[in-house]
């Protein structure tokens, strides 16, 4: 009966293929963090685009305060300001990013080269299990259909002779006609 593939190094593949789920985690997280950002940056840049344009039509209207004007520029500048803090922000959650993906990418290397040894290694084993019930059958078959053994006499004069009926000695001195 076969014996069972073992891998000697299931443990700490299956330990390699956890730190793997672990980065792909983080850099999912990271992942979604920056497209926070993102969505935040373009709500900031819609929110500077609409202040500009109602600083504008305020002017085209007609007269506008000094104060209101300058009010309008604070404003600007602190949503300008925002976003800029925004997209450093951003630049950071993308270098973190980056080197996550980078122990993604050692993680799963790590995992695949184990996951390679555990094929070979099972391949191994199917072939030598393969060889060993090769083996087994043809001893088997050798003893099922093993050929008819010659039955062996012995004569009065203490020679042997084979089926056919022939002496395997040499006839001795005592023996020869001449």
């Amino acid at each position: 009966m076969p014996r069972p593939f073992k891998f000697r190094l299931e443990t700490v593949l299956k330990l390699r293929k956890q730190n793997e789920d672990k980065h792909k985690r983080i850099v999912a997280g990271r992942i979604r963090q920056l497209n926070a950002v993102r969505q935040r940056m373009a709500a900031q840049e819609r929110q500077i685009a609409a202040e500009t344009e109602a600083v504008r039509s305020s002017r085209a209207r007609g007269a506008i305060s000094i104060e209101a004007l300058a009010r309008g520029r604070h404003w600007l500048t602190h949503l300008q300001r925002g976003l800029l803090e925004t997209q450093g922000h951003a630049r950071v959650i993308k270098a973190h990013l980056a080197q996550e993906r980078s122990d993604l990418a050692r993680a799963a290397k790590e995992a695949k080269a184990l996951e390679k040894l555990k094929e070979r290694q099972r391949l191994r084993h199917d072939q030598e299990e393969r060889r060993a019930e090769t083996r087994e059958l043809d001893e088997m078959s050798i003893l099922r259909f093993r050929p008819p053994q010659p039955i062996v006499t012995r004569s009065a004069s203490r020679t042997e002779t084979n089926v056919a009926g022939v002496s395997d000695k040499q006839p001795s001195r005592s023996d020869r006609p001449w």
